[in-house]
């Protein structure tokens, strides 16, 4: 798994890591997750620089965007922005002006880029001619395409690492788009690579990713920051049911709101809350004209973090019902329904990705299959008639969370796992959440002598 060239003193040399992570948008509101490791891991003194395709240019940004100044820590690389016939040429005069600056770097790259299995790309090399002259101690991809951007600079020495963590649609969608060996170069060049449950484990897999380079590091929230409320009824009897994140197929909108009005006709004291937005938000905004529910169930689009915290406190379900997508494009863990457990809400979600492992079923939520209106209505009707389960319900959802999904103790173990790859050490594996495997026992990490371990789950 290690380069034997390593020198194994570096980690304890020097603790500080200068840290570049890979992205494709930055930032982005639909991956609070990324930033909440950025900004752990300069809490914990390390420096963190950002490298992106593209700014999502709508002005909305995490208020720790401009806490921790990561405006002044994020590089948009170049990328050629002529017609595809001209684009040779432009990548012809960057290519001679990085051979002028590091010759011996930028050869070794475009050889590397040149001999790649899926062929020649751009995007890689793009990225190796912004990092001219910079040194890593490691690179933190997010997501497999991320990850294959970064190739070079672990071929060419930029980086000591590179680690690449696979979330969901990378598995799916994109090896639906390019094929199966769309990784085989990245499987080779990298030094370790995470996924976020059981379901992306086997599809990386299958894909041939080497079990000795793979470990389990789920996506948390920052729990510290996050009030745990009892719920109860409001004393009008009022009960709101809250849903967060884009509007895109894959976040099943459609079904929650075909539901929801179901359950409001029968229950008239219920109304339904969606936040975000996105490209189906004019055909979901026809939906709610053509079922009855304007005023009932409402739209609010994007709202800054404050807003959000208010909206979860006054919250009394979650409801969170995806569905692959026509193009194979699935969710992973569902952030938000962690966030959502850790606030206290009861959870009624579908069987999707890794949802059983993110939602204890039964216990901190319901989950039904995918594309069931009536399975949606029954759970939430169950709920909103049995308001005295939900505080068990919400306990045991942030419970869960503090004990797998805490950022703050994944962090930690994030920083542990940076020291232990550039040093050779074997990697410890985390603990498997109880009850989020149908199977007794399963692998969440092989040692570097690709052996397999197992961890029992939870009694």
């Amino acid at each position: 798994m290690l380069d034997s060239r390593m020198d194994g003193s570096w980690a304890r040399q020097e603790r500080r890591m200068r840290i570049a992570f890979v992205v494709d948008i930055f930032p982005s509101m639909s991956e609070s997750f990324v930033l909440a490791q950025i900004t752990g891991l300069l809490d914990r003194g390390h420096d963190v620089v950002v490298y992106a395709l593209r700014d999502p240019g709508d002005g909305r940004v995490h208020d720790d965007v401009s806490r921790y100044g990561l405006d002044r820590r994020v590089r948009y690389v170049r990328q050629p922005a002529v017609p595809k016939g001209r684009r040779r040429v432009q990548m012809a005069g960057w290519i001679a002006a990085g051979l002028c600056r590091r010759p011996k770097t930028v050869a070794r790259g475009l050889w590397y880029d040149l001999r790649q299995k899926r062929g020649f790309d751009y995007l890689p090399l793009c990225y190796l001619l912004d990092c001219l002259g910079e040194r890593f101690a490691v690179v933190q991809a997010h997501f497999g395409p991320a990850g294959n951007n970064s190739i070079l600079l672990r071929r060419t020495g930029v980086t000591r690492r590179l680690v690449t963590a696979f979330h969901g649609y990378d598995v799916t969608s994109t090896v639906r788009q390019y094929g199966a060996n769309v990784y085989d170069d990245l499987f080779a060049a990298g030094d370790l690579f995470t996924y976020n449950s059981r379901s992306t484990y086997e599809k990386l897999l299958a894909l041939g990713c080497p079990p000795d380079k793979m470990t389990w590091l789920p996506m948390g929230v920052p729990l510290h920051r996050i009030d745990f409320r009892v719920r109860q009824p409001d004393p009008d009897g009022r009960v709101l049911v809250l849903s967060v994140g884009r509007l895109v197929e894959m976040k099943g909108r459609e079904y929650a709101i075909r539901a929801m009005a179901r359950v409001i006709r029968r229950h008239p004291h219920v109304r339904y809350v969606i936040v975000g937005d996105g490209p189906l938000r004019s055909a979901l905004e026809g939906l709610i004209v053509e079922e009855d529910m304007v005023g009932r169930i409402e739209l609010l689009g994007w709202v800054d973090d404050a807003t959000l915290a208010g909206l979860y406190g006054q919250a009394h379900l979650f409801l969170h019902p995806s569905v692959v997508a026509a193009d194979g494009n699935t969710e992973g863990q569902g952030v938000v329904l962690l966030e959502a457990q850790a606030h206290g809400l009861p959870i009624v979600a579908t069987r999707h990705g890794a949802f059983p492992e993110t939602v204890l079923d039964g216990q901190s939520g319901f989950l039904v299959p995918e594309r069931d209106v009536s399975a949606l209505v029954d759970r939430l009707e169950y709920l909103i008639d049995r308001p005295d389960q939900w505080p068990a319900m919400g306990a045991a959802g942030r419970a869960h969370v503090a004990a797998h999904y805490d950022q703050n103790k994944l962090n930690r173990q994030q920083e542990q796992w940076y020291e232990h790859v550039l040093t050779g050490r074997a990697i410890t594996p985390l603990e498997l959440p109880s009850g989020s495997s149908p199977s007794d026992r399963w692998p969440y990490t092989q040692g570097n002598n690709g052996q397999e371990q197992h961890h029992e789950p939870n009694s």
